[in-house]
């Protein structure tokens, strides 16, 4: 079976919590999908971005637990999902020679006022691959209801923090990745993933060049169409 890598893009428009997602950036939004579908071909990876609402919940980063129902994970031996605001390098290795077959595969923070989650290492959601083995030990603790009860108890909730809680309380195995895989705004890691309104208050910060200039290459060699 082959790798994929997923991505999500739905219209905050008219979401519950539609504000969580005001620091979208349409030119992020479009060098990131280039750059990914471009690091899929180069690894031999199928790509797939989803558009389409199932989970229907709070606003549509949520529809991440989308993956872990049968129709992805029975078709394809690693799922890595990444947030539209990540950037992948193509000069990055192939993460999916890193990933565990049998684990959730996640990346060590870099801040060290996030690292712990319940006392636990924590995880940033944004860059995350899950396979059979573990996705249906996770599953078996989705349900909307838990959500309501963790937003109830913290209004702030959020999917990260309903992956991290998954994570611990499913007790599977965890392959911790190196934070190169997942850095903030950093152009030298393997991913760099843009952080909050950082994209729209600075659109020229060196990481969203950097990837100018490679999609503006892949446009000047062929590769890719102009848009």
């Amino acid at each position: 079976m082959k790798n994929l890598i997923v991505q999500i893009f739905i219209d905050k428009k008219g979401w519950e919590e539609e504000h969580r997602l005001d620091a979208q950036s349409q030119q992020v939004l479009i060098l990131s999908n280039i750059l990914v579908k471009n690091y899929a071909r180069k690894i031999n990876a199928d790509y797939k971005l989803i558009s389409k609402p199932i989970i229907n919940f709070k606003h549509p980063t949520w529809e991440r637990f989308q993956l872990f129902n049968d129709e992805w994970i029975t078709n394809y031996k690693n799922i890595l999902y990444l947030d539209t605001d990540v950037f992948t390098w193509p000069d990055s290795p192939n993460i999916f020679d890193l990933i565990d077959v049998n684990s959730l595969n996640v990346v060590k923070r870099v801040n060290e006022r996030e690292r712990l989650w319940n006392g636990l290492p924590s995880f940033n959601a944004g860059v995350f691959a899950i396979n059979k083995s573990c996705a249906i030990e996770m599953r078996k603790f989705l349900s909307k209801s838990n959500w309501l009860k963790n937003f109830a108890k913290d209004p702030l909730w959020e999917d990260s923090k309903e992956l991290n809680t998954l994570a611990q309380i499913s007790n599977i195995k965890i392959n911790w990745l190196n934070e190169a895989w997942n850095i903030k705004n950093d152009p030298n890691a393997y991913f760099t993933h843009l952080w909050g309104n950082q994209k729209k208050l600075f659109p020229n910060m060196p990481a969203i060049i950097k990837a100018k200039k490679i999609v503006k290459g892949l446009i000047d060699s062929g590769k890719l169409k102009k848009i």
